[in-house]
């Protein structure tokens, strides 16, 4: 009884945790966020780093990081033989008024309209109008 009881609670567990992955539908892509928001003066006021990223388009972020463009860093590595694309973008934000934030997106336009392309949900932070937070993305993709 006690064995049934514990798988049930280990498969209960991993259900549990499975969406707060949510880019792993797409095994070839790696995707992180890390937040930081500095008041006007500078002063490190909060820092996130999410773990729940939804890729809503594969496609539209496949066009995005292929193009070449002054807010989009690239290099490349080696793992385990394998070379993979290292896409830093850095999306800075003044904010214009007092507000908690609770998601962070990467969007992509085409001259018509924009698309959303990546979503970063969090707990949230507050912020005050002029404080700055960066939203530092990095993803990794196979080369």
């Amino acid at each position: 009884m006690s064995r049934l009881l514990l798988v049930v609670l280990l498969v209960v567990s991993v259900c549990m945790a499975m969406p707060a992955i949510s880019y792993a539908e797409t095994p070839n892509v790696i995707i992180f966020v890390q937040i930081k928001v500095r008041d006007s003066s500078g002063n490190l006021v909060s820092y996130i780093e999410s773990t729940k990223i939804t890729l809503v388009n594969a496609n539209t972020l496949g066009k995005l990081l292929d193009q070449d463009s002054p807010y989009i860093a690239k290099t490349f590595m080696q793992s385990e033989g394998q070379k993979f694309e290292v896409i830093k973008i850095n999306d800075t934000i003044t904010q214009p008024s007092q507000t908690v934030v609770s998601q962070n997106i990467v969007s992509a336009t085409d001259g018509k309209s924009s698309k959303v392309v990546l979503v970063a949900e969090h707990d949230g932070y507050p912020v005050v109008k002029g404080d700055v937070t960066t939203a530092y993305w990095t993803i990794i993709r196979p080369a």
